[in-house]
């Protein structure tokens, strides 16, 4: 079968692998799409070994191991990329956002392949009436979406900021926006490309009061002048720079949801922390692992709450990876997720 693997600077090795076989307690599921996600791009850009590339899974089962009763085969299901172990201390406690002994198959088996051999209980079943398999894949980044919201606790009525109109920053938006935001401000790079353009479109589809783009506008007086007391919540889906302006659009006793990622010097920010202690401010970071709330983010998409339509923007046929990865990476292209499809 086909692996697809990568690494620094945006090298892809093709592998051919044996078709995989279920052990006890697991299933092997036939990939149908896996969507490409900004963890894919920091792998190839920053890791010097060979790394398996895809997370973002929907498929069907197509093997059963033993000891597995709960699938026979068949099942339109999507992939957790990382679940609890159950009986650590912190699941035991109900604290299983907070489980140190995950399992996942990101080390040494890809999602974008033809098959994926993982633990039975890493499957989730979706209608495949309601959703064809590149929507369904995009519950994996939905349930980021919806921790980083849970996180920074959006409520009825708040003046919400979200940084970065990428698929998650998109979600967001929607998601403030049922949470019962009172206006949702959503900020990015540039509008001067068709990615930026196209982007803040969607978010403006998605629900968004204002867009506001950095190299064309200044997002922290444009946001003032607007909130003159500072926004509630501000959802940073961009890089940790950003996060000097959330520290000056927010109100007294903000909260700050976090999930931005950047390696190298992008991954270092200096502040003032008198000021921030002062405006009694709370940055909160949400990292996804292990993944909740899958049935909800189903339930979500199927329903067009979230209308999966307006994000996943391109499909490539599995072979056709190079060519996926260049339009997502091009900002000449209106680009959101761009899925693979074995």
């Amino acid at each position: 079968m086909r692996s697809l693997w990568g690494k620094a600077p945006f090298q892809f090795q093709m592998r051919d692998l044996p078709t995989p076989e279920p052990g006890p307690g697991e299933v092997v599921v036939k990939v149908a799409a896996c969507g490409i996600c900004g963890t894919d791009l920091h792998f190839l850009r920053h890791n010097e070994d060979w790394t398996p590339l895809g997370h973002e899974v929907a498929g069907t089962i197509a093997a059963v191991g033993p000891y597995v009763d709960r699938w026979q085969g068949g099942e339109t299901v999507i992939v957790e990329n990382h679940t609890g172990c159950g009986v650590c201390e912190q699941c035991k406690n109900g604290r299983a956002l907070y489980c140190r002994d995950l399992t996942t198959y990101m080390e040494d088996r890809a999602g974008f392949a033809d098959y994926l051999r993982v633990r039975a209980d890493m499957v989730q079943a979706y209608d495949a009436q309601a959703l064809a398999p590149h929507q369904a894949a995009l519950a994996e980044p939905l349930t980021v979406a919806l921790d980083l919201l849970q996180r920074a606790d959006s409520d009825l009525n708040d003046e919400v900021a979200v940084f970065g109109p990428g698929a998650i920053g998109l979600m967001l938006t929607r998601l403030a926006r049922l949470r019962g935001a009172r206006r949702v401000f959503l900020t990015g790079s540039n509008r001067s490309t068709p990615r930026g353009c196209h982007r803040l479109e969607v978010g403006q589809q998605m629900g968004a009061d204002v867009v506001l783009a950095d190299a064309e506008d200044d997002i922290v007086a444009e946001i003032k002048a607007a909130v003159p007391q500072g926004v509630d919540r501000v959802l940073v889906t961009a890089p940790p720079r950003t996060l000097l302006q959330a520290f000056e659009i927010a109100r007294f006793g903000a909260i700050i949801g976090f999930i931005g990622i950047e390696f190298g010097e992008g991954g270092q920010v200096s502040f003032d922390v008198n000021a921030f202690h002062f405006k009694k401010l709370q940055l909160r970071a949400s990292h996804a692992i292990p993944n909740h709330y899958f049935p909800l983010a189903l339930d979500l998409l199927a329903r067009r709450v979230v209308d999966p339509d307006l994000l996943a923007s391109h499909t490539f046929s599995l072979d056709e990876y190079e060519s996926a990865f260049r339009i997502l990476t091009d900002a000449q292209q209106a680009a959101v997720k761009v899925v693979l499809i074995p």
